[in-house]
């Protein structure tokens, strides 16, 4: 039995991956959310490259000069400045999209759906991006 539940635990997950329906969980169920995820898929955003940066900015932060410490530190925050900004004018464009395409559909939670995917590096997001970047969304 122990055997039976791995196999339906890696074949649920593997379901999830590729984003049937069936097997997402509530937060990613729906038309709405399945446009969202291929819309922030198909463009590049600074928030993907903001743990790679950060990691940079933690090397450097160990060199013992105060300048490239301060840059490191200043480039940290301008590079999490630029994601709000970014995540904020994302939001409101996908609430505007969502409310043309799914005119009955409730944009409640979108904006910070959309924000917090477009913030995770594009190999880590789960469900899998469907989409390539540049792809026109419909």
């Amino acid at each position: 039995s122990k055997a039976l539940a791995r196999q339906n635990r890696i074949a649920t997950r593997a379901a999830y991956l590729r984003g049937d329906e069936a097997a997402l969980p509530a937060r990613d169920r729906g038309a709405a959310r399945r446009y969202v995820r291929n819309f922030v898929d198909s463009r590049r955003s600074i928030g993907e490259y903001f743990l790679p940066i950060i990691f940079v900015v933690l090397v450097l932060t160990l060199i013992q000069i105060p300048i490239v410490q301060f840059i490191a530190i200043a480039l940290m925050y301008a590079v999490l400045l630029a994601a709000v900004i970014d995540g904020i004018f994302l939001g409101r464009r996908i609430k505007r999209l969502v409310q043309a395409k799914f005119q009955s559909s409730n944009t409640k939670g979108l904006a910070m759906y959309a924000w917090l995917r477009s913030t995770q590096m594009r190999r880590l997001r789960a469900p899998h991006p469907q989409t390539k970047v540049g792809d026109v969304v419909n």
